[in-house]
């Protein structure tokens, strides 16, 4: 049995973007765990920029918003058959050990991590600082 794992990309809107919704939910069959699945979305996001238009000066490390994040996601992580599947943006209760909210917060991607069975939030922050933390408790 493999450490299951959802991986969630929030759109935030409205006047202050106090309003919150997931576009994405990614479902990990097996390898969720922080040193798998955490490590390398962290390895993928790390020093991503969220814009709103872009043209050839725009950062390689760029989406053009969470939904352009989201495709890249995907895009990244599907490789065949089997182990990376997507859900309904809502869906909870897959059997998963920990949740990844990627957030855009000023322009730089954010990752949350929830331990399911904790009930802890045991990351917030940006993906190097996930990277760093990482190499902390190896």
């Amino acid at each position: 049995m493999g450490t299951r794992s959802l991986t969630y990309i929030e759109e935030s809107y409205g006047e202050n973007n106090e309003k919150k919704e997931n576009i994405l939910c990614m479902y990990r069959q097996y390898d969720g765990y922080l040193s798998g699945h955490g490590a390398e979305l962290a390895e993928f996001l790390q020093e991503f920029n969220i814009v709103n238009g872009y043209n050839h000066d725009t950062a390689k490390r760029s989406a053009n918003g969470m939904g352009c994040l989201a495709a890249q996601l995907i895009a990244h992580f599907k490789d065949g058959i089997g182990n990376i599947y997507i859900h309904h943006p809502d869906d909870k209760d897959c059997g998963e050990e920990y949740t990844y909210t990627i957030y855009n917060k000023k322009g730089k991607v954010h990752m949350r991590i929830y331990d399911i069975w904790t009930k802890l939030i045991i990351f917030d922050g940006k993906p190097e600082k996930f990277i760093a933390y990482q190499k902390e408790i190896a």
